[in-house]
Formats: structure tokens, sequence, C-alpha cells
């Protein structure tokens, strides 16, 4: 005999451990398969004059699509804003890859024509012109990612 009865008892055993392992990670990875897969979304935000709130509303969109784990954009309407909004927009659009800024005279609402421009298969529209407040925004926006996070959670545990 090549090894002593001790020596091949704990190498029985760690083999043993390392098939335990192996096999609860194949039946994790095979339980939590997605079947389903959601899809993408893109968000139409159309904005007025709203040179104090923007960039701060606009980030924290970014920072909510970042962790939802999905593939998302953002289209940014500016309806004809009189003020820096569209400086700061141009800005956030070039530092931000997610985001598409598009200008559009005060008298239109341009949903028809940026549909083309969303990549997702859902696209919600927010209008903070004068529907929507900054609170509101970050509500329905937060609502909507975690609403999106948990119907993987559960497709995932079914």
């Amino acid at each position: 005999m090549l090894l002593s009865y001790s020596a091949s008892v704990i190498l029985v055993s760690l083999a043993l451990y390392g098939l335990w392992y192996i096999s609860k990670d194949v039946w994790t990875w095979f339980t939590t398969l997605q079947f389903v897969q959601l899809p993408d979304a893109s968000f139409v935000i159309l904005v007025y004059n709203m040179e104090y709130e923007v960039e701060e509303l606009l980030r924290y969109l970014v920072n909510e699509m970042a962790e939802g784990g999905h593939e998302y954009d953002a289209i940014v309407v500016d309806c004809g804003s009189d003020d820096l909004t569209p400086t700061i927009l141009r800005r956030l659009a070039a530092e931000m890859t997610v985001l598409t800024v598009v200008s559009a005279p005060r008298s239109s609402r341009p949903v028809v024509e940026v549909l083309p421009l969303c990549r997702g298969a859902v696209v919600h529209v927010l209008d903070l012109t004068g529907r929507l407040k900054s609170k509101q925004f970050m509500l329905v926006v937060s609502a909507l990612l975690k609403q999106n996070q948990r119907d993987v959670a559960v497709r995932s545990d079914s």
C-alpha cells in the first residue's frame, strides 16, 4: 500500500468535501437560471427651465440605473428652456454615455419623435415640465427600478 490508512482517509474526505461544494455550486447555478429575460427599459424625461435641479436628478437616475443590473438608457428632452439647462444637459450627456439629449420647441411634446431613439422594449415617460416635482421623480425612478429588480428576484426564485 502506498499511503497509510490515515492519509488515505484524509484524502478521501477532502475529495468528498470538494465534490460536495461542486455539486452545491452546480445546484445553485441551475436553480437561479433566468428562464424569462425581462426587457430592457428606456426613460424619456421632459425638462423645462430646471437648471438648479436637473443635474442632481439625472445623476440620481444614472446611479439607480447602474445598480439595476439591466440595460437602461435615458433620453432627456429639453422643451425649449431659456436658462442654463441646455448647457448642463450637454455637459452631462458628454459625461454619461447612457444619456441622450434632444432639444425641442416648448410648444411640442416630442415623445413620438423620441421613441425611435429608445433602445429598451419598455419606455417610461417622465414629464418634469409641470407634472412631476423633483421628489416625485426620485420616488418614481426608485420604484420603477426596484420593481424591476424585485421581478428578477421573484422569477429566479421560481
